[in-house]
């Protein structure tokens, strides 16, 4: 049985991520992104069509990394 990865995307610099591309980015579990979305300050999706929900890969990591430094004294 082949053991289970995070997805990964196709290039390091793919800018629009699927909610499992970029919780392995954040490395967060889905449930813990999903969780996180509800947030008024985490970054909007593009929505490409009805189902086809993206994250932008540059606000992503700008926002978890204002989290990080919001966090240190």
């Amino acid at each position: 049985m082949p053991i289970k990865t995070a997805p990964q995307p196709a290039e390091s610099r793919r800018y629009f991520l699927t909610d499992q591309e970029a919780a392995a980015l954040l490395n967060i579990g889905i449930t813990r992104f999903l969780d996180l979305q509800k947030r008024p300050d985490f970054p909007r999706p593009i929505w490409l069509g009805p189902r086809g929900k993206r994250h932008p890969r540059v606000p992503l990591l700008e926002w978890a990394l204002s989290l990080h430094e919001r966090s240190m004294p």
